[in-house]
């Protein structure tokens, strides 16, 4: 890649002469502040979105949609009546508001409005059957005898439909008023790309050989160094050293429960080697989980959403689907909109 030089000014001085190819061999993010403004500017500003984030945006928001409400009360000690009801309308109307702006975006991304009229068919209907067959309450909960299950009364399936179908059409190549085109985003004065294709290329790459060097590092002072990236494929290279240091751990724990015959002594070297482990675990998984986001250009902060009802959904989305980042040349994108 070509050596291209952008300069970061600041009070009328240049501060800094950076190279990118240096930036994207270093892999890290350093500001996760600057990084978590930039992340929500970004989803203010552009009101695009192309087919592969929304697609898989609709999935995942359907499936919150269902799943959300007994997540929420396999957390909740106790609850009454009226917090059912509650709980059930909140999803209801959180889950066609993330709907309509999908659609929204997905539209102005297409940049032709007559599409809409899927969607709004679709909601037609779905207002229609649902207000002849609706009956209270909107939340049902059953009890079995190992799990607690939830099913909303309102069926949102003919609308989930009608928003795949915008799934269909192309995006508009051209940069208009509402985003630029094609996942690029702009950084400051930079612009980045988020590429969601290149599956089949790591299919052809996948070697088990890159497992020893993460495995290497996971077992020495590297695991707390979290500078680089990790993109969606190589998620499945750590997840394979997570199940080998588990089979180690069966067969170190199985070892010493044989050798050792004194009851006390070998409980707290039992003790002992899960606890490190445990330790081990977590340093890992968040390690992986902070690489991730950054090859997602997005801000290791948004971790702490993973504890708030809907928006760990889009954290989810951030880690498991979104593309990987790469600047490109700015003087491959039309300069035809303000932000």
């Amino acid at each position: 890649m070509e050596n291209i030089k952008f300069y970061l000014i600041k009070g009328g001085r240049i501060l800094q002469n950076m190279i990118l190819k240096d930036i994207i061999s270093a892999k890290a993010n350093k500001d996760e502040l600057f990084l978590l403004r930039t992340n929500v500017k970004s989803l203010m500003l552009s009101w695009r979105i192309t087919r592969t984030p929304y697609l898989l945006s609709i999935i995942l928001v359907y499936f919150s949609y269902i799943a959300m409400p007994g997540l929420t009360f396999n957390s909740l000690p106790e609850y009454e009546e009226s917090v059912v009801s509650l709980i059930g309308y909140t999803n209801l109307v959180i889950s066609l508001v993330i709907f309509s702006l999908l659609a929204i975006r997905r539209v102005l991304d297409v940049n032709q409005k007559w599409i809409s009229g899927f969607v709004i068919v679709a909601g037609i209907y779905t207002l229609y059957t649902n207000y002849l067959n609706y009956l209270p309450p909107i939340l049902e909960i059953t009890y079995t005898e190992d799990s607690l299950i939830t099913n909303m009364s309102v069926n949102l399936n003919i609308l989930v439909v009608g928003l795949l179908i915008l799934s269909l059409f192309p995006s508009n190549e051209y940069n208009n008023d509402y985003g630029l085109s094609n996942c690029i985003e702009k950084v400051g004065s930079s612009f980045i790309r988020i590429d969601y294709g290149g599956f089949e290329q790591f299919l052809d790459e996948f070697s088990l050989y890159k497992i020893l060097p993460i495995l290497k590092k996971s077992l020495s002072l590297e695991l707390f160094n979290w500078k680089g990236r990790i993109s969606r494929g190589e998620l499945i290279y750590y997840y394979i050293v997570y199940q080998f240091m588990v089979l180690l751990l069966v067969i170190l724990i199985y070892s010493i429960g044989t050798i050792l015959p004194t009851i006390l002594l070998k409980n707290i070297f039992l003790s002992s080697i899960v606890a490190i482990f445990l330790i081990w675990c977590f340093i890992y998984l968040l390690k992986v989980l902070i690489l991730r986001l950054h090859d997602s250009y997005s801000s290791a902060f948004w971790l702490f959403g993973v504890f708030i009802p809907y928006v760990n959904v889009y954290v989810l989305y951030l880690i498991l689907f979104k593309g990987s980042w790469r600047y490109i040349d700015a003087s491959a994108i039309s300069d035809n909109i303000s932000h």
